[in-house]
């Protein structure tokens, strides 16, 4: 595989130009490949799906957010009627893989996944001269947030004292019969795919502490401080985000189809980040850059308000003071940003909290906008560079992605929005106990 993405690397710097792949693995409920779908065209291989049914267009939307970040728009050719959407053909919950990728130097077939998804209210046309199916693809945080499946029948609590990652698990568990029993049957779980965790909280505590600043106990990060209840007719991704909220983690599905938890404690020094492409004066891939300068969402303080253990009000505000930074609140005086909610239960998440939104608020405000040839193994919140010929000096600016847009046909470029990885600035922290 190393060697095989080093090809594909290759492929993409020589400027030469690539045959596009793309290509739709439709899923038996066990997660086994039912049957696939390129742009391939080789006819007499699962000939009821052969290249009549080439993929005709689409693209893949990816953004950086908490729940759901994939979403996609496939559009086939039905002649057949092979891609109807009932029990015998295409089903309601089946799922679908798409990868895409590139023919390698040697001739073989090199292919990225890009996420795994439901198809959410399919469309079918038909024209005298032509019979097209379309599927909006959205990914699997639709079978937790209600939109497909995942709302609660009755009540579910979640007690005082339990494992984070643990009771997430258990939900992705469920059977989707009953919806509150945990099944080995993977054809019959809410998430038959084993979710991703960091080990960042593992041995790390909270100090329950009151306004005063008086600390009660040293509570595990990954223990639920309290209760958590979640009302019939509610969702259980409204309970997973809450759950998350607790760690202020950072939470979505993957490229793989893996639901994945990191930790927003560990993601401030984007420059530290492996640079996933460099845009250089040596490859063609950059078509166009353009700047934004959002003047009208500048942030310089954000304070997060909760309610501590013993019911009195904790806090904790981050500040940006650095006169290096042309957004601090000695400049232009004192712009703020208020989180509020009862899931903010200590000082230390409360600085957590404030400090990574205060840094996603101060880089989101100079957004990078980048067309390029396509690419299949960029991701969101990683980081490319780019060699700026057009400014004195011709230096090298990193940018975080916050998403892009991927064509699912051969033909088309991609596009990219991302911010500076270098205007983060360094925050001053005050909390409700004095300290930070």
């Amino acid at each position: 595989m190393t060697n095989r993405y080093a090809q594909y690397l290759q492929a993409l710097k020589s400027g030469k130009g690539f045959q596009k792949l793309s290509k739709l693995e439709f899923l038996q409920p066990d997660g086994s490949v039912a049957f696939s779908l390129g742009n391939t065209f080789k006819r007499g291989y699962m000939t009821t799906h052969d290249s009549r049914a080439f993929i005709q267009g689409g693209t893949l939307n990816v953004s950086l957010q908490n729940g759901e970040r994939r979403k996609a728009t496939v559009t086939l050719a039905n002649l057949d009627d092979a891609f109807d959407y009932n029990i015998n053909k295409i089903w309601f919950g089946q799922q679908v893989r798409l990868l895409m990728g590139l023919v390698l130097p040697d001739g073989t077939d090199f292919y990225l996944p890009q996420g795994v998804f439901y198809i959410k209210d399919p469309q079918a046309v038909f024209q005298p001269d032509s019979r097209t199916v379309t599927f909006p693809l959205v990914d699997k945080w639709n079978y937790l947030n209600g939109s497909l499946f995942g709302t609660l029948e009755a009540n579910y609590v979640v007690a005082e004292g339990q494992n984070i990652f643990d009771e997430i698990k258990k939900i992705l568990t469920f059977s989707k019969i009953n919806l509150v029993s945990a099944t080995t049957d993977p054809q019959l779980q809410i998430d038959s795919t084993a979710p991703v965790f960091t080990d960042y909280y593992d041995d790390k505590t909270y100090s329950a502490t009151n306004s005063d600043g008086s600390i009660t106990s040293d509570i595990p990060m990954l223990q639920t401080p309290y209760s958590i209840r979640e009302a019939s007719g509610g969702t259980f991704g409204n309970l997973v985000l809450t759950m998350n909220d607790l760690i202020a983690g950072i939470i979505g599905y993957d490229q793989t189809g893996a639901l994945r938890i990191e930790a927003s404690q560990d993601d401030i020094f984007d420059e530290e980040k492996a640079v996933l492409w460099s845009f250089t004066p040596n490859n063609s891939l950059l078509f166009s850059i353009s700047e934004t300068q959002k003047n009208s969402e500048v942030c310089n303080q954000v304070l997060v308000i909760g309610e501590g253990s013993s019911g009195e009000i904790v806090w904790a505000s981050a500040e940006n003071y650095d006169p290096a930074s042309d957004t601090n609140i000695n400049i232009i005086g004192r712009r703020p940003y208020k989180l509020e909610g009862a899931t903010f239960w200590n000082v230390q998440q409360c600085v957590d909290l404030a400090t990574w939104n205060l840094k996603r608020k101060t880089i989101l405000r100079k957004s990078v906008s980048i067309q390029c040839q396509q690419m299949f193994h960029l991701i969101e919140n990683g980081l490319v560079s780019i060699v700026r010929t057009d400014k004195q000096g011709s230096p090298v600016e990193k940018h975080v992605i916050q998403s892009f847009s991927l064509p699912i046909g051969e033909t088309g470029a991609m596009s990219i929005t991302a911010v500076s990885a270098n205007d983060i600035p360094q925050f001053t922290s005050t909390t409700s106990s004095g300290t930070a």
